[in-house]
């Protein structure tokens, strides 16, 4: 248990992105859902919004609203294991009081990639098959069924252990059976 007191805080980080038709540019916008303590609370917010990888800042922008647009050009691409890399961009947001401070901040890593279902006709019915970054996928897989009834019993270690052995034996998709 914990209690928790703040004049504004982050509730959602959300990222909602495109990929252009020759995967080379990448557009979309960062919003962030605040709540604030108290009406006093909204007075002169500054919110910075910057997108790093490796390193690099590939986009930053400041604003008074709660979402801005983005967009860079050559995104590294995400792919499933055995198909490519998987790198990971951070979206960071932070949220400046009136005096310059920081009052909250948040954090998300994304991954960029087109996903289509493809379904067509075909001999037998339909296709049922995915196409991640123009490449046809294999999606072979597992159902995760949860690993003890006490969620808080299992350690990060262990979920580690259990998605690198699925690594391991070229499950591409995992399916969470609730």
């Amino acid at each position: 248990m914990r209690l928790e007191t703040y004049a504004i805080r982050i509730n959602d980080l959300r990222v909602d992105y495109e990929l252009d038709s020759t995967f080379s540019k990448v557009t979309g916008k960062i919003s962030v859902d605040l709540e604030r303590a108290s009406a006093s609370a909204t007075s002169e917010l500054q919110i910075i919004y910057s997108v790093t990888h490796s390193g690099d800042t590939v986009f930053e922008a400041s604003a008074d609203t709660i979402s801005a647009d983005f967009a860079f050009s050559k995104p590294n691409l995400w792919y499933p294991h055995g198909y490519g890399a998987q790198p990971l961009y951070e979206f960071k947001v932070k949220v400046l009081g009136a005096d310059g401070s920081e009052v909250a901040s948040a954090s998300k890593k994304i991954g960029f990639r087109q996903a289509l279902l493809i379904q067509e006709p075909d001999e037998i019915g339909k296709s049922f098959y995915f196409r991640i970054n123009g490449v046809d996928v294999f999606c072979g897989g597992s159902d995760w069924i949860p690993a003890d009834n006490f969620t808080p019993r299992v350690t990060e270690e262990k979920y580690r252990k259990w998605l690198e052995l699925m690594v391991d034996g070229y499950q591409v998709m995992i399916r969470q059976v609730c």
